[in-house]
């Protein structure tokens, strides 16, 4: 996408961005349309300003249902939508280039503000980088927010937005919030974006993940139960895993974190508790042998809880 310098709102990481475009775009009671599964923070802080999350299906390939969506602005049911076409948070995947241009003009035409989560959308593993919903937004209801916190400096908490319509009241909001962020953090990382040192260490970033995503992948082939499904992610770090009958992922979360091992059970990603067989996992840490050794030992828990499970069927039908 095409932005102009004096457009961008710096925020405090992601996080802020995304609140600031809630609150600009919503009223308390309002309806937001989330993807289903979700980044599983979004739900505290939809309940923290009093808006309603309704569920929207979105693909592990494709990505957020458009068909889904359009039903529900024709409808009037949602207020405000958010979505990260690129690269998912859990799923992994990018959104078609002929969905984010519909995606794009339903926005527009039905005149609801979309909040474009772009968080992790430099990381794709493509030499070329898909295209955001953003660069097909005609009359500015999209809302874009990203930060560099996944990609250079987590401590740094330097985020971004790009307001559209809603400038002026972002700009006062985030004002009200924050006031600004810390001058000599943010002409730091301009120095490094200037320099081309960014891009060089983008690049290298993306290989590793690229990298750790495969073998993490191979691992739970080999040593999760039989029948397991994991995304194939387009970008990022981020597995989403589909555990067959007999496992349950909060079970797992709780028998894992027993042992120390911190995972995320699927229902934390949806406003109604689904996705009670499913779970994220993230491969942005070393593959050492300590995690090594913690991912294999999920496998094996989940071995376990499946062999329970089919004990126990077994007991009542026999």
């Amino acid at each position: 996408m095409t932005l102009q310098p004096d457009n961008i709102i710096l925020t405090h990481g992601c996080m802020e961005a995304l609140q600031l475009a809630l609150r600009a775009v919503t009223r308390h009671g309002d309806a937001v349309g989330l993807e289903s599964p979700t980044y599983f923070n979004l739900l505290p802080l939809l309940a923290s300003l009093g808006l309603k999350a309704v569920e929207i299906p979105t693909d592990p390939q494709t990505g957020l249902s458009i068909d889904a969506v359009e039903v529900l602005l024709a409808e009037q049911r949602i207020q405000a939508l958010v979505a990260m076409p690129n690269v998912h948070n859990p799923l992994g995947c990018c959104m078609p280039l002929d969905n984010k241009k519909r995606l794009a003009k339903l926005v527009n035409q039905y005149q609801v503000p979309l909040i474009e989560d772009a968080l992790y959308a430099e990381l794709q593993f493509a030499d070329t980088l898909a295209p955001a919903v953003k660069a097909f937004d005609a009359d500015g209801w999209v809302i874009v927010c990203a930060s560099y916190t996944k990609t250079l400096a987590p401590d740094f908490r330097i985020g971004w937005m790009e307001g559209g319509r809603f400038d002026a009241a972002l700009r006062k909001l985030k004002f009200a919030s924050s006031v600004a962020q810390p001058a000599v953090l943010a002409e730091t990382l301009g120095a490094f974006l200037e320099s081309g040192g960014y891009d060089h260490h983008l690049r290298t970033l993306k290989r590793r993940y690229a990298a750790h995503v495969e073998k993490v992948r191979g691992l739970i082939a080999r040593h999760f139960p039989a029948g397991t499904r994991a995304t194939q992610p387009q970008g990022g770090f981020l597995i989403w895993l589909e555990l067959p009958e007999g496992c349950d992922s909060v079970a797992l979360f709780h028998a894992a974190m027993a042992e120390k091992i911190s995972l995320i059970p699927g229902p934390l990603s949806s406003p109604g508790g689904r996705y009670r067989n499913a779970m994220r996992l993230s491969c942005c840490y070393p593959l050492d042998e300590r995690y090594l050794t913690a991912l294999v030992r999920v496998g094996q828990l989940a071995c376990e809880q499946q062999e329970q499970a089919r004990r126990h069927g077994r007991e009542i039908n026999g």
